[in-house]
């Protein structure tokens, strides 16, 4: 696998907008080149190797989320986050929904 490789760097249960990007590290003054007018909105933006990647998204879906690269391996290597987001709303899970077909009576 080449480090040199792009991450597409996935969001469940949202979309975001991509505010920008850039190579190498995020640095002072950055910020003033961030499109905060009409970014696109998305839910899976690719991140150059040793480049970054300026994101906004609501918080307003409260769940247990991952936050990606959807290259396997870069995945396997630790390249995921998970977001718990407003879990003291999240209900508990539905007795029915344990079991299915011949496994709802073990």
């Amino acid at each position: 696998m080449s480090e040199m490789s792009l991450h597409p760097w996935h969001l469940h249960g949202h979309e975001f907008w991509v505010l920008g990007y850039g190579e190498g590290k995020f640095e002072e003054g950055d910020e003033r080149k961030l499109n905060l007018r009409n970014p696109p909105l998305r839910n899976t933006v690719v991140v150059f190797p040793y480049g970054w990647s300026a994101l906004r998204f609501r918080a307003d879906n409260p769940g247990v989320w991952a936050f990606h690269c959807h290259i396997e391996g870069h995945f396997e290597m630790g390249m995921g986050v998970v977001f718990a987001e407003g879990v003291e709303h999240v209900k508990g899970i539905p007795r029915d929904a344990m079991g299915c077909g011949l496994t709802r009576n073990i």
